[in-house]
């Protein structure tokens, strides 16, 4: 690999394990902060709403708005922003100041999330692009891996404002390595001369906001509740309302095109499939593992480790061999994997023997980081004219949307198992594995576009 993309690796590894880190390293220290902020439960829950409505609901303007000003600014600005707001929330007093805080931070992850995706696409030759999502899934992995020990760590023995001090250096480090950086020229972009999609942004902003916070609350509210019914009808008004404005707008926010192209569909189908299935499972693997195999918390963190830890491996195996094999093939190959090793799962889930359950976590990590390494890569040679941004943005809020519909549906079947009852697992898991199955099919659908271009 050229040395001349070294910087852009390290730049947008560091993006992804940031933004993962950030998601996971605040639940084990929320406890802390309600008591120390001397607030409630309910209350504290919106330090992670607020933060989490933000990022899906800005993906698509900030993907958009990269391909306006240009990925790279846009790309040190998302670093800018998540700094400066973490260091922030680690000098927040009360509970607004925090959520201010987080609100901004969250602005800054939606464009570190989007942006490492885009950046590689387009800069980096086509041949060499399955190494940069490698590394990039792999630092994911690792943050997220990390984010609860950290976490535990910090807040016991120093304090809560620490676990949002610690992106502060790596942040400024990034940052400063990017503005040295000048191997990374972008030509010129013609939506740099036209107005933005301010109506489309308003939309597609409220629209998203509303429809994130009605499948967070889903469950835990029910269907029939009157104000989150309310929610669902004028976030799928918005949502309508903004895909005309999109058909009608030659600038619109969203490109229809890409919606129209059966192969982008298909491997953007693909990914909210398996996206939804892989939080589905760690939302509801923890419950197996604790009410049924009677694990302790300790093992149980234990396993996920070796989870994310089998995921980090098998990214950076699939960044060496990418030139070999065709992202859509890998894509297809990874998905079935995945209902297979449900399959396995679910003959083994009465077996006592815990290998059985370790193998499941290696399969998974095996299987989810192929697919979604190879499905990232085969996503951005999608991409044209300059809108590398656009199909990012709208490529991970779909994935995004797919793990909040995941966990709402799993959590459904879940919901029939009483306690130290196989049967609601099993049967969360046979949905999986029928959500993985589709995933396959959409991702075969893809390989014949692949084999037309070679």
């Amino acid at each position: 690999m050229d040395k001349k993309f070294l910087p852009l690796i390290i730049s947008t590894a560091a993006a992804s394990f940031m933004v993962n880190l950030d998601t996971y390293i605040i639940n084990v220290s929320i406890p802390a902060i309600a008591n120390d902020l001397n607030v409630s439960k309910a209350d504290i829950s919106w330090v992670v709403m607020s933060y989490n409505l933000m990022v899906v609901s800005l993906l698509l303007i900030c993907g958009k708005l990269a391909d306006r000003i240009g990925l790279k600014k846009l790309f040190v600005s998302g670093f800018v922003i998540f700094t400066a707001s973490s260091l922030f929330c680690a000098l927040s007093q009360n509970l607004s100041q925090l959520i201010v805080s987080r609100i901004v931070q969250g602005f800054g992850a939606s464009i570190l999330y989007a942006m490492p995706q885009a950046m590689i696409g387009k800069f980096m030759p086509k041949e060499e692009r399955g190494k940069g999502f490698g590394y990039s899934a792999s630092a994911a992995a690792l943050g997220i891996m990390l984010g609860s020990p950290i976490s535990g760590l910090l807040t016991g023995l120093l304090s809560w404002h620490w676990i949002f001090l610690i992106n502060v250096p790596l942040g400024i480090a990034i940052i400063a390595l990017n503005l040295s950086n000048n191997s990374l020229v972008e030509s010129k972009i013609k939506l740099s001369k036209e107005n933005f999609d301010l109506t489309g942004s308003f939309l597609s902003f409220f629209a998203i906001l509303g429809l994130t916070f009605w499948l967070n609350r889903l469950n835990s509210v029910g269907f029939m509740n009157p104000a989150m019914t309310s929610i669902l009808i004028v976030s799928l008004f918005l949502l309508i309302y903004f895909i005309y404005h999109c058909q009608k707008n030659s600038n619109a926010l969203l490109d229809i095109n890409l919606l129209k192209n059966k192969y982008f569909s298909c491997a953007n189908s693909a990914m909210f499939l398996i996206s939804g299935f892989l939080a589905g499972n760690n939302f509801i693997m923890p419950f197996y593992l604790s009410e049924i195999k009677h694990l302790s918390e300790f093992k149980i963190g234990l396993l996920f480790i070796i989870y994310s830890a089998s995921y980090m491996t098998f990214s950076l195996i699939y960044g060496k061999i990418s030139k070999k094999y065709l992202p859509a093939k890998v894509s297809f190959l990874a998905s079935f994997a995945s209902a297979l090793s449900i399959i396995f799962f679910i003959v083994n889930i009465h077996n006592s023997n815990l290998v059985y359950t370790v193998m499941f976590f290696v399969l998974l990590g095996l299987s989810f980081s192929f697919f979604i390494t190879s499905n990232n890569n085969y996503i951005m040679q999608q991409a044209k004219n300059n809108n590398e941004g656009a199909v990012a943005g709208l490529h991970r809020m779909t994935g995004r949307f797919g793990m909040l519909f995941g966990v709402v549906i799993l959590e459904f079947l879940f919901s029939y198992a009483q306690k130290n009852d196989l049967n609601g697992f099993i049967l969360s898991y046979c949905g999986g594995c029928v959500i993985c199955l589709f995933a396959t099919i959409f991702s075969y659908i893809c390989i014949n576009k692949q084999k037309n271009r070679t």
